[in-house]
């Protein structure tokens, strides 16, 4: 006779990935993840990185430099001179990562030669850098000094964005006080090139404007966020020193046609940070930082992270996607379409990252699908647990779950004083029953039977057990002799009462069958282990058998066995 597969378990499977979605929802939305998603967002940026443009050349302020010109601050007239030589080479755009802040109080004709040669190149572009005033004040615009300003081609905001680890991985840019007026000091350099300016301003044109509400005159603002695939090494652009090019130690060719950052790489004198996926000891100065940002602009490389609704939305329907995926036909365990979801999160995550330059963090999806697929296997251990323990056909307790629950038992029962009844039964005549029904009446038999001692064992230490065949086992902890042959004549009266019902109905499709049962209580001060506990109630059956139907329950009230055997009516 064919059995028809069970209905798949859709309604809780719904509402558990409701749960999955709505705490994926919470762990975007919470923050919680901000460290690990760092973590894979630095191992898989590397291999979205563009490789260094050769024409993006570093000027170093360097040790070799400060050796030949001098300590720092150097004079303007000597930064005068370098703009000149970089006009001179026809280099196409010349950004300083310089503060030029103060006047020089003791050379005003330094201040007055660098604005001319500034004016001369008309392709000078100068910083604009936000400090407090004070610790925790309020913060200012250090623009340089109206001279170098109404000179330059375009201002740019320098900041050099950094997470709480120290990592460069972002760049706002737009920025400014009150308003992000300023464009990062990269973007106004690449933006004095007419055939990119209109396109600079939006790199592949992904960028979406945040609307901001009005703020504080002296609130520093920041908008037009993406994250910079940094090329590896950061400092893989040609560096030249400072030094050389102001002596023409160099080749003109190697600044003709190129963008020129010139920015300090002397140890100690600037703004130093790490890139992704590099080590501790690995520092990139604010010029490098400015080189991969023009880099970035170039290639149209920049890497747009999703906004938080859609991250969280993605999670959320990727963390649901393996329980909608369980009720399709082949897919119904569990763990075939988590881990397949596991893999395909990942998957998408590195696509978005590599082809589209857009960001998606796998963590949280990945955290609660793992979370999802821990549970599972904790239940699946659980139930191989259970199986190993309990009776196939009836679901009782097996033997071996019976002897350690008895020993377990025996010991609480001396250390309390309390009694512990147990109660061994069998099925009368069940061989010939299963010779002349057919074994399918035999199980019939024993799962009433089950059905009945289930019944009975009603708190939560009471154990039922099938030791083997037909024979049963009732493990009744603090139940006293009196206690335990009352709860024997209920089962009686249950056999008999079954024997009643009407055949056909769920309770009465078992054949009539007779049951005996045997009783031994242990009481306190018998030092009787598990064996002889057992042996005593199954000696007690065994008379029990002897005795037939007419035999009556009966205790004596000393730890010796006591038999009791029932007709079914």
């Amino acid at each position: 006779m064919s059995t028809a597969a069970p209905a798949p378990k859709w309604k809780p499977r719904l509402l558990t990935a409701v749960g999955a979605a709505a705490l994926a929802i919470l762990v975007t939305l919470s923050g919680l993840t901000l460290a690990p998603d760092a973590a894979v967002y630095d191992t898989l940026v590397l291999g979205a990185a563009p490789d260094a443009d050769p024409r993006v050349v570093v000027v170093d302020i360097d040790q070799k430099s400060l050796a030949e010109l001098g300590r720092w601050p150097w004079s303007r007239r000597t930064h005068a001179q370098l703009v000149d030589r970089l006009r001179l080479a026809d280099a196409k755009g010349i950004a300083f990562n310089i503060l030029l802040s103060e006047p020089a109080l003791f050379d005003p004709e330094g201040d007055a030669l660098l604005a001319r040669a500034i004016s001369r190149s008309g392709r000078v572009v100068l910083p604009v850098f936000a400090e407090p005033v004070q610790l925790n004040g309020a913060t200012v615009e250090l623009m340089p000094i109206p001279e170098f300003a109404a000179s330059a081609a375009s201002l740019g905001h320098a900041e050099m964005v950094l997470d709480e680890d120290g990592v460069a991985r972002s760049v706002y840019l737009r920025a400014g006080l009150g308003s992000p007026h300023w464009p990062a000091l990269a973007l106004a350099l690449l933006q004095l090139e007419p055939s990119t300016g209109a396109n600079a301003e939006l790199p592949g044109r992904r960028l979406v404007t945040t609307d901001l509400a009005p703020a504080s005159p002296y609130e520093w603002v920041r908008d037009h966020e993406v994250r910079v695939p940094f090329a590896s090494p950061p400092n893989a652009f040609r560096h030249v020193s400072y030094t050389d090019v102001l002596n023409q130690r160099i080749p003109a060719s190697l600044l003709r046609g190129n963008w020129v950052i010139v920015g300090v790489s002397a140890t100690g004198m600037g703004p130093i940070a790490r890139a992704p996926g590099q080590p501790a000891t690995a520092s990139m100065s604010g010029a490098d930082y400015q080189a991969n940002l023009l880099n970035m602009l170039i290639k149209d490389a920049a890497i747009t992270p999703l906004g938080e609704g859609w991250q969280a939305g993605l999670s959320a329907a990727l963390a649901a996607l393996p329980l909608l995926l369980s009720l399709l036909p082949g897919l119904r365990r569990v763990w075939l379409p988590t881990v397949l979801t596991m893999a395909g999160t990942v998957v998408i995550s590195v696509l978005l990252l590599r082809y589209g330059h857009v960001w998606f963090s796998p963590v949280p999806a990945l955290l609660v699908l793992a979370l999802g697929a821990s549970l599972w296997i904790y239940r699946l251990l659980r139930r191989t647990h259970k199986q190993a323990q309990s009776d196939a056909l009836t679901g009782l307790a097996n033997r071996t779950r019976f002897d350690h629950a008895l020993d377990q038992e025996l010991r609480v029962a001396r250390r309390s004083g309390q009694p512990l009844s147990l109660l061994v039964m069998d099925i009368d005549h069940f061989k010939q029953l299963n010779d002349t029904q057919g074994h399918a009446a035999g199980d019939a038999a024993l799962k009433a039977l089950a059905r009945i001692l289930r019944s009975r064992a009603r708190r939560p230490r009471d154990l039922v057990a099938r030791l083997g065949g037909d024979e049963f086992a009732l493990l009744l902890p603090e139940t006293s002799a009196q206690a335990a042959a009352t709860i024997a004549t209920t089962i009686h009266v249950d056999l008999a009462n079954q024997g009643r019902k009407p055949h056909g109905t769920s309770a009465g499709t078992s054949p009539p069958f007779t049951a005996s049962i045997g009783i031994h209580t242990h009481m306190s001060g018998d030092d009787a282990g598990p064996e002889d506990v057992f042996d005593r109630a199954d000696a007690a059956l065994y008379r029990a058998k002897q005795a037939g139907r007419n035999r009556s329950v009966s205790h004596t009230g000393e730890p010796e066995p006591v038999g009791t055997s029932a007709t079914r009516v």
